[in-house]
């Protein structure tokens, strides 16, 4: 998944209203984390050093590790 297929993915749950997850409505309360973790987020998906379809694979694993449900 590259940087703008995930803008457009946030973009797509911003849409939705009452369903934001809560990583949204913590980052929406603090703009400096906010910033901190856009700036993260932008940094991992434009280095280019490892595929984009493996660190969407770890994402998912991540996720299903921590019993995310998103």
């Amino acid at each position: 998944m590259n940087l703008l297929d995930r803008t457009r993915a946030y973009a797509r749950v911003f849409r939705r209203p009452g369903e934001m997850p809560d990583l949204f409505r913590l980052l929406a309360r603090r703009p400096a984390i906010a910033a901190g973790v856009g700036a993260y987020e932008t940094g991992l998906m434009a280095s280019g050093r490892v595929d984009s379809r493996l660190k969407a694979l770890a994402s998912i694993k991540t996720g299903s590790l921590i019993g995310c449900p998103y």
